[in-house]
């Protein structure tokens, strides 16, 4: 079974990359759009094999991490940080579109999980309300005021 391999170990993280514009072209022709793909320039080691990491973010946050081998084959792949077999592990090109499958037959219930997510915003951030609270009321107590002022002046007035 001859393979189709897209991706070089030692090219991996340099500026000419061609494996990583490859990646994203191929993805973007199975209908899965790239926003951002890093390659670790690290090289880790699990299980007696080393491998680098290609992290791909789609167009609708779904992530997928491929684990890369120094032959350049697929060593694991994650899928929104679960761990995901391949039935096409020599043909890259199929494991690919096998990806976007996944992904697009699990979209709804990943979208579902990210929408009860709460993002706790940093400490840094303020919101403007609680001082805008403050300024309302001290506007709504001066306009009290001149309205009291003026019923006390057209009282007067009708004496």
């Amino acid at each position: 079974m001859a393979k189709n391999l897209i991706f070089s170990f030692d090219d991996m993280g340099s500026k000419k990359d061609a494996a990583t514009r490859t990646v994203v072209r191929y993805f973007a022709r199975a209908g899965s759009h790239i926003v951002q793909g890093d390659i670790s320039p690290n090289i880790k080691r699990s299980s007696g094999v080393s491998y680098r990491e290609m992290m791909l973010t789609f167009a609708d946050s779904q992530v997928v991490t491929f684990s890369i081998k120094q032959s350049g084959d697929i060593f694991q792949v994650k899928l929104n940080g679960r761990v995901v077999p391949l039935k096409h592990q020599d043909d890259q090109v199929a494991a690919i579109g096998e990806m976007v499958g996944m992904m697009d037959a699990g979209r709804s219930k990943f979208q579902v999980a990210m929408a009860k997510v709460r993002i706790q915003l940093p400490d840094s951030i303020r919101t403007a309300a609680p001082r805008m609270e403050i300024a309302l009321q001290e506007k709504s107590m001066a306009l009290d005021t001149a309205i009291a002022m003026i019923k006390d002046n057209i009282a007067a007035l009708s004496v």
